[in-house]
């Protein structure tokens, strides 16, 4: 119980309901969900295979608002309408279904901020299938076909091997594009022929499915043939082409059967009807059996009639069995859950996977798969021509193909084991610059480092790229390295490609990572690779990192992580030639208040400040020590001229790159002729070295 309502609670947590409209019919998640197959399901009743459908979702609001959805592809069904907001506050789309029959964990995929969220649904149908047998009678040895009746037949399972029962034999096949009940009776006089049919979706049944139809009862009346009917031990007979010797069966025995004899089997009385096969009589058994040779030469069904033993053109005895090609595989595809069926033969570890076999007498062999767990279910499709198998892969399998068999029996087709080659997310990657370590998928901001770059590492923390349950398989990668001074103009630019990282021992698939497999996994030093080298750029360098998957091995995709290091300073030394004019100058111990000096002359050294965690933006103050030469070009004979030391405080323009600008000054000093000190405040023009 506990599992039932987290299922639900997740399911509601993002919807408050879910309708669904087909044809007349209206559902709804919350009066008619289904608990099916571990989990909480819409259920909804179809007639048409391929019939569209409309729904209407109703999702919970975040922090007051609808949150924003789209409707995915899916290889189960084609869009009509895309996932519109209606202004009633639910979302609506249109989509037609492919095949309801077939499809397995049938979902509509909705794409949501967080990732794909799926609102699992379970079609069910009103199936039903039954025959209109008529007058007749059925003949010992002689195959009676019926059309099944039914208002869905894709929706009919079909098994074309025979089944046994009390006194008769019957199967479920297709041909022609219609489906037959074929009855074969083993004893004379009345039988009771009962049946049920199975279904690839369910009914549903008091509110449960049911994937069968409910069981038949029909009487038939059974005569002897006017030959005796002799049976063979097997029903079905391969032909193999290479092997002219036969194959050893087993026959009824009958005193008018010579042993040590060779019999013609066709399929007319008549004189001169084609060989089917020979049989070629050995001894009698202790069983009432004769065990004989059989040697096929053409193909025949059962259905197509009795087989006539005869001694040269004279019928003898009727039989009949069914001669059949080799099972042959000519194509195999691949269906991965919510993508479509692929021509291919190639599988990953620990996935499960649909395998469509397509050949000839795919209906009379078991196939094995090497290795590999069938976790087929009975509604999984088996025919002449084709074969599905549900199988899992286990994620530590060690071979690199695996045989499928028939029987015991090689088929001569593999499947490949390969392994996974999806991009990571760059979490595993580390970049040491001599300050704290960073993860390359986590550096979103340029990182200041007030010291000297050391050396730059990279390293591959391989643990964390596969683990037990998700597995990427090697990551290839190249890195740019790009050198910018100051300015941000390029200074050197180099690109370190060919970098293979494998998974390391965490991952159940290490064993087939090594160095013989190209692996690498050492540390990457930045400065082997560069001329000129980190620790001896200048201030407001930048170290840039382009670390990104090879998208030709990905198909175009893959991560791309940018990690910048810049050589940060946030206290500099320069020297200002500035023009201070209009100084007011406050001599210490004169009485009044001074007019404005004329044009002066200062030579200041001074201190600049950066603003912290900022890059190359000044504080807009800047203080000094330096000369003062007061009234320098004012050339009015009448001038006071002094030089004076001073201590400065200036306030200036921030703007970046400015040679010259218009400081305001404030500060003390002494005059060298007066003797006095002074304190001064006025404008200037100001010209950076």
């Amino acid at each position: 119980m506990t599992f039932t309502a987290k299922a639900q609670n997740n399911l509601f947590s993002h919807f408050s309901n879910v309708e669904l409209r087909i044809d007349t019919n209206f559902y709804q998640l919350i009066t008619d969900r289904v608990y099916v197959e571990n989990e909480w399901k819409l259920p909804f009743e179809y007639s048409k295979n391929a019939p569209v459908v409309e729904f209407r979702i109703f999702p919970r609001k975040v922090g007051g608002k609808i949150p924003a959805m789209q409707l995915k592809q899916n290889s189960a069904y084609t869009i009509i309408d895309s996932l519109t907001l209606r202004i009633e506050g639910y979302y609506h789309c249109k989509v037609k279904f492919k095949d309801l029959a077939q499809v397995e964990f049938l979902n509509l995929q909705l794409q949501k901020d967080e990732g794909v969220l799926g609102i699992p649904l379970f079609p069910y149908s009103n199936t039903y299938a039954t025959i209109y047998p008529g007058d007749g009678d059925l003949y010992i040895g002689d195959e009676k076909s019926f059309e099944l009746v039914t208002n869905n037949s894709d929706n009919i399972a079909i098994n074309p091997l025979w089944k046994k029962k009390n006194g008769y034999e019957y199967r479920i096949h297709r041909s022609e594009d219609k489906i037959w009940l074929s009855i074969l009776p083993t004893v004379t006089g009345s039988i009771v022929i009962d049946f049920s049919v199975d279904l690839f979706r369910p009914n549903m049944v008091n509110g449960r499915p049911k994937y069968n139809t409910e069981q038949q009862t029909f009487n038939f009346n059974a005569k002897g043939s006017r030959l005796k009917f002799l049976t063979f031990d097997e029903r079905e007979v391969i032909w193999e082409a290479k092997n002219p010797m036969g194959v050893e069966l087993q026959i009824d025995n009958h005193r008018m059967l010579a042993i040590n004899k060779t019999y013609r089997l066709e399929a007319t009385d008549e004189s001169g009807g084609p060989l089917i096969a020979e049989l070629y009589t050995v001894r009698r058994l202790s069983n009432d059996k004769v065990l004989c040779l059989f040697r096929p030469y053409n193909y025949h069904k059962i259905s197509s009639g009795y087989l006539y033993i005869k001694e040269g053109d004279i019928p003898k005895f009727i039989t009949n069995i069914n001669i059949v090609p080799e099972p042959k595989i000519n194509q195999v595809s691949i269906l991965r859950q919510g993508g479509s069926w692929v021509k291919s033969k190639q599988i990953y570890p620990g996935e499960t996977v649909e395998i469509r076999l397509e050949g000839e007498g795919l209906s009379r062999t078991n196939f094995k798969f090497e290795d590999l767990i069938d976790v087929s279910t009975d509604s999984i499709i088996k025919n002449e021509s084709v074969a599905h198998y549900l199988l899992k892969v286990p994620i530590d399998i060690r071979k690199k193909s695996v045989n499928i068999y028939s029987g015991n029996k090689k088929t001569g087709v593999m499947l490949d084991i390969i392994e996974y080659q999806r991009p990571k997310k760059h979490d595993f990657i580390e970049i040491d610059y001599g300050g704290k370590p960073v993860i390359a998928a986590e550096a979103t901001q340029p990182i200041l480092h007030e010291s000297t770059i050391g050396d730059v590492i990279i390293q591959f923390n391989d643990q964390k790229i596969d683990d037990a349950f998700e597995l990427y398989g090697k990551q290839f990668l190249e890195i740019e390295v790009r050198i910018t001074d100051s300015e941000n103009k390029l200074v050197e630019k180099q690109v370190i490609d060919d970098i293979v990282i494998c998974p390391g021992e965490n991952s159940p698939r290490s064993f087939s990572y090594t160095s013989a497999t190209g692996c690498m996994n050492e540390i990457i030093s930045v400065n082997d690779f560069l001329s000129n080298k980190t620790h001896s750029l200048e201030n407001w360098a930048k170290v840039e990192l382009i670390i990104r998957h090879r998208k030709n091995i990905y198909g175009g995709q893959g991560y791309t992580s940018r990690v910048e290091i810049i050589k940060s300073k946030y206290i500099a030394f320069d020297v200002d030639l500035s023009i201070p004019a209009g100084l007011i100058i406050k001599k210490v111990g004169e009485p009044g208040f001074p007019g404005l000096s004329g044009i002066s002359l200062s030579m200041l050294a001074q201190f600049s400040f950066y603003q912290r965690g900022e890059i190359q933006k000044l504080r807009p103050f800047k203080v000094g020590a330096g000369f003062l030469a007061k009234n320098a070009f004012n050339f009015n004979p009448d001038a006071e001229r002094d030089l004076g030391i001073v201590l400065l405080g200036s306030v200036y323009p921030t703007k970046k790159g400015r040679r010259f600008s218009f400081p305001l000054y404030a500060g003390m000093g002494y005059f060298l002729n007066e003797s006095k000190f002074f304190f001064l405040i006025g404008p200037g023009v100001s010209i950076n070295f």
